[in-house]
């Protein structure tokens, strides 16, 4: 892809570059970190940043007084160093070019006082207008604040947790699936200090009743009773680093969890309620980790499928020898999630960097690779109409493709897509977060999709 540089409003070309050389001449051989001294972003990850957009490069927590220089390849886009306030913190506005490329832009990012030399991606995107959208029946409904994931019984019950973060705010609720009516509320446990234990990840075990959900700051999982919603085991807090996603085999009563940015998946047993053991994903080539996310399962064939978020991996686990396989899928950069068809045995992935989803064979080859706008976040594989819903968390949209990856839906929704889930009738849902970018409420959502008869 042919990279388009990337000006600011400042940007003064080779004086600039003069510049900028003379500022750093006497302390160009300081020592300098290559981890940045505090937190960079480029652009938004709540609304996509588009060629020809006012976007911004938004600094924290340096230390008071540091001073930032900030290049796109040999070009300098800050004439001089900008200084961080007396909180350390530094905003600095850029205007992107109408015709830059679209992708992924590096930054190089210079620091003083602290020393530091560092990257940072800018991401631009296209905007997929709405297709098809009459096709559909939406049913919308609020519910509380920061809304994370969803998971559907069989007998017709919606369970949704929301989570604010480290203070109190999380929610575990059971909504009717039909009527999306509110049923029940669960009073959340309390951690070591008092404070509640946030639900997260949600998955539903219909053979014993439970809900399990994965509590990711006080880094255990409870199950819950399904009915009742009273709390049946809370695990050991720290027993797993970071839980995000929960899968269940009711089929072989076990339960599958996620340790986010691992290679790790923790296994339960899911009638006695233990922890039995660990599962890896294994890179077999070169130095890279899997950086694990979402699941998906194949209770039928044993495996359990994976997605690395930070290198570009695919792998599934043998869940009877417990041997992992892993493919490089370059197409898919920032990857959150993986579903598939248990018919053709195809897998469905979608990823927040290149705001995609790549359709991969059971062997991991590459058959397509749709664009579906800013930030894929999540995609299931509705069994009813063989159709594949991937959200995008910054387009605020929900993406419908045929089985071969052809975009034939795209469904703006108005808010901040986090994550998907297919019931067995054709209907899939979708909970937000919260609303559009700016939303000082962060009201969460849930949102039923159904296809026109």
């Amino acid at each position: 892809m042919r990279r388009i540089s990337v000006r600011s409003m400042l940007l003064a070309s080779t004086i600039a570059m003069s510049t900028a050389t003379t500022a750093y001449a006497d302390s160009q051989w300081v020592a300098a970190s290559t981890t940045f001294p505090g937190s960079v972003r480029a652009g938004s990850r709540e609304i996509p940043v588009k060629p020809g957009d006012k976007t911004v490069i938004t600094i924290k927590s340096l230390q008071a007084g540091a001073t930032v220089t900030v290049l796109n390849g040999a070009e300098v886009l800050t004439p001089k160093p900008l200084t961080a306030d007396e909180k350390g913190n530094l905003t600095i506005p850029l205007n992107v070019p109408a015709d830059a490329a679209t992708g992924l832009h590096p930054l190089t990012v210079i620091t003083q006082n602290p020393a530091s030399v560092s990257q940072v991606m800018l991401k631009l995107s296209q905007v997929v207008p709405p297709k098809n959208t009459e096709a559909f029946r939406l049913q919308h409904v609020s519910v509380g604040e920061r809304a994370y994931q969803s998971a559907v019984s069989a007998d017709g019950k919606l369970f949704v947790t929301s989570a604010r973060g480290p203070k109190d705010g999380s929610r575990l609720m059971r909504l009717n699936a039909a009527t999306l009516a509110v049923e029940a509320e669960a009073t959340l446990p309390k951690d070591k200090k008092g404070g509640q234990i946030g639900v997260f990840g949600v998955g539903v075990d219909n053979v014993h009743h439970h809900v399990w959900t994965t509590n990711t700051l006080a880094e255990t999982v409870t199950v819950y009773d399904a009915k009742t919603l009273s709390v049946v085991k809370v695990f050991p807090e720290g027993s797993v680093a970071h839980p995000r996603d929960v899968i269940v085999d009711e089929a072989h009563n076990r339960a599958y969890v996620s340790a986010a940015l691992t290679g790790f998946i923790e296994v339960y047993d899911t009638k006695t309620l233990e922890h039995i053991g660990q599962l890896e994903f294994v890179v077999e080539r070169g130095k890279n980790l899997f950086n694990n996310t979402d699941l998906a399962l194949d209770s039928a064939g044993g495996k359990l499928y994976g997605v690395s978020r930070d290198t570009p991996w695919v792998g599934w686990i043998d869940l009877k020898t417990g041997k992992s396989t892993t493919v490089k899928v370059p197409e898919a950069q920032g990857a959150t999630d993986i579903a598939r068809d248990p018919e053709s045995g195809r897998l469905y992935v979608v990823s927040q960097e290149t705001n995609n989803v790549v359709v991969l064979d059971a062997e991991g080859k590459v058959l397509a690779d749709t664009y579906i706008g800013a930030g894929g976040v999540s995609v299931v594989w509705d069994p009813v109409t063989s159709q594949v819903f991937a959200a995008t968390r910054a387009g605020g949209t929900v993406a419908v493709l045929d089985k071969d990856g052809k975009l034939v839906a795209n469904i703006p929704m108005d808010e901040t897509p986090n994550h998907l889930t297919a019931a067995t009738d054709g209907a899939v849902y979708l909970v937000s977060m919260y609303g559009t970018a700016g939303d000082k409420a962060q009201t969460g959502s849930v949102t039923k999709i159904t296809p026109k008869k």
